[in-house]
């Protein structure tokens, strides 16, 4: 995939995204809020519009309270006594015309024991046989004086009716004996419970009461009154509460909670409002609108930016990268051009400074390395040849041989042997020639200090053919000569063992000479610390060896010293076994 593609792609990601999943966010947090909002808000008015409703019952109640106990209508349920009721009515008129104006009665009906039936509006009613037969009958019985109360939908309880009630029947008892004497029954127009739900409902919202079996108990709408609806599984568990579903194929906000009417039933009339679900959503609306805007204007806004911004950026890191890689193949004459942008010009001029003093160092490394060249090769030239000074040794050998000069032939002899390894330019010889080496050179000592030491060579044979660094025992040697021992001293002895041991290679190189004080010892120890403490107090020889044998070995390999004063020194010397070949000397 193109870089171009891969910055659009990656832009659109990181804005894109996170933009949606916010309008997502925000959109159903704000529903969910709205829904909990208007579900609290609904849940309030129906529990206002459940406690107007029992201030309704209660004053029904209190009405048949009074109509139950009143002396008028007990004379005349005992004894069929219509003056009696005229009584009841004239004094009790103005409380009577106050409560059913209250309450909106649309009819008092009274039963005796004895079968007489009176109504007050002198409608056609039920006969006494027809009303001991109905269901309503049964439960005024078994409630035993208690309101009972009964919807249109129920009034086949009682009687078939095609106007809207509510109806209220108890049992009057006579008040002396408590002996079951008539029934009351009071039907209340429904405008009473018109006017509660009119001023509490909500707008764009149906409140209605509904029983357990579905069917609309009550609603503003009177023809709805007696139709069925399904009523959600949630309501039949919950005691109250709200939920979105459907309601009659609309998705709706459903709030519920439980009506009585009978006082001492168990409910199973819900009071239930249903608020179409686009209406609570339509403040949803504008978020949702928003975020699409905002996904469509940022999506312009990403090409726009990729076609005047971004493709001037990828144009020039695609241009930069076939330069570099252009130089890489040695074409140091490539050059970027100009750029519009100035961060981006400013890259382009320093790739070309860049790429000029890349060229400008090649050729001034080049010349240098031709002038090396030539002064290397005048050198070779002007170079002595080794095997004309080896040559004239042995010719100085021989006259020595000639004049009976033995200690001239032999120092002849080791001076070659010296040479043959100091000469030799690779850094490692083998054991065996760097014990040839220091054996030389500490025959020639010999003869310039008229034998006043001797020396001692022990060496494993095994350690001969591995290779060591050369120039390595000579120094210790000569600064053995020259700190070790006084010139007044005759019997110097130097002794070098050498073997294998853990797999490493190790030299003991040991005197008999005064030894190192503990003052130098310490500055021995500081200066393999990294002390800048000068070599001259602690033998430059030892030190120049010390280093030499850490660089080109590592830190876990050098020289370790161990000295008392008047006793000698002892030092050991270590190094890693390592085979290989070499140019012979």
């Amino acid at each position: 995939m193109k870089l171009q593609n891969k910055i659009l792609i990656a832009f659109l990601f990181f804005i894109l995204v996170p933009i949606f999943i916010l309008g997502f966010v925000s959109y159903h947090v704000t529903s969910s809020t709205l829904k909990n909002k208007v579900g609290d808000e609904t849940l309030y008015t129906l529990e206002a519009i459940d406690l107007n409703l029992q201030m309704v019952m209660s004053e029904v109640n209190t009405l048949s309270d009074y109509i139950i106990s009143s002396r008028e209508v007990q004379d005349f349920i005992k004894y069929n006594d219509e003056q009696s009721l005229l009584d009841f009515y004239n004094k009790g008129q103005a409380i009577a015309g106050l409560l059913y104006g209250q309450s909106k009665l649309d009819d008092l009906v009274l039963y005796s024991a004895a079968g007489q039936v009176y109504s007050f509006k002198k409608t056609q009613i039920p006969s006494y046989g027809h009303f001991l037969e109905s269901e309503f009958y049964s439960m005024m019985i078994e409630e035993e004086g208690r309101p009972v109360w009964i919807s249109t939908v129920e009034s086949d309880k009682f009687v078939n009716s095609s106007q809207p009630i509510f109806s209220q029947g108890r049992v009057i008892k006579d008040i002396n004996t408590l002996r079951d004497i008539g029934y009351l029954i009071l039907d209340v127009k429904l405008d009473r419970f018109d006017a509660v739900f009119k001023r509490l409902q909500h707008p764009n919202s149906q409140e209605m009461i509904v029983n357990g079996k579905g069917e609309i108990v009550y609603n503003r709408n009177h023809q709805l009154i007696g139709e069925t609806v399904v009523l959600p599984e949630k309501i039949m568990f919950k005691q109250t509460g709200f939920f979105v579903d459907d309601w009659e194929q609309e998705k709706s906000l459903i709030t519920f909670i439980p009506v009585t009417f009978n006082e001492f039933e168990s409910s199973n009339f819900f009071l239930v409002s249903v608020k179409p679900w686009s209406f609570i959503t339509n403040e949803t609306k504008f978020i949702r609108q928003v975020t699409i805007f905002l996904v469509i204007f940022v999506t312009v806004f990403a090409v726009c930016f990729k076609q005047l911004f971004l493709n001037g950026i990828i144009y020039f890191i695609t241009e930069f990268q076939s330069k570099m890689k252009q130089v890489e193949n040695g074409q140091l004459t490539t050059r970027m051009k100009a750029f519009s942008v100035g961060e981006l010009n400013h890259l382009a001029k320093g790739f070309n400074r860049m790429v000029e003093e890349i060229s400008t160092l090649i050729k001034r490394v080049n010349n240098e390395q031709e002038r090396k060249r030539k002064a290397e090769f005048k050198v070779l030239q002007n170079q002595i040849n080794p095997h004309f000074l080896y040559n004239t040794l042995e010719s100085i050998n021989s006259m020595a041989v000639l004049h009976g000069c033995r200690d001239i032939s032999k120092m002849t002899i080791n001076l070659g042997k010296l040479l043959r390894i100091s000469i030799n330019t690779d850094d490692k010889v083998t054991v065996s020639d760097e014990i040839r080496h220091v054996i030389s050179y500490m025959e020639i000592q010999k003869v310039r200090f008229d034998e006043r030491f001797r020396f001692e060579i022990e060496i494993d044979k095994q350690l001969e053919h591995y290779f060591i660094l050369k120039l390595v025992l000579q120094p210790i040697v000569e600064n053995i000569l020259i700190h070790a021992f006084h010139r007044n001293k005759t019997d110097g002895v130097i002794k070098i063992r050498g073997g294998i041991s853990s797999n490493k290679g190790f030299f003991f190189i040991e005197d008999n000479g005064v030894g190192i004080t503990n003052e130098v010892l310490t500055t021995l120890n500081e200066y393999n610390r990294g002390s800048k403490t000068s070599k001259q107090n602690i033998g430059c020889g030892v030190m120049n060896v010390q280093e030499r044998l850490k660089l080109y070995y590592g830190e876990r390999y050098g020289i370790m010293i161990c000295s008392e004063e008047n006793r000698g020194t002892t030092m050991k010397l270590t190094f890693p076994l390592s085979e290989g070949e070499r140019d012979d000397i």
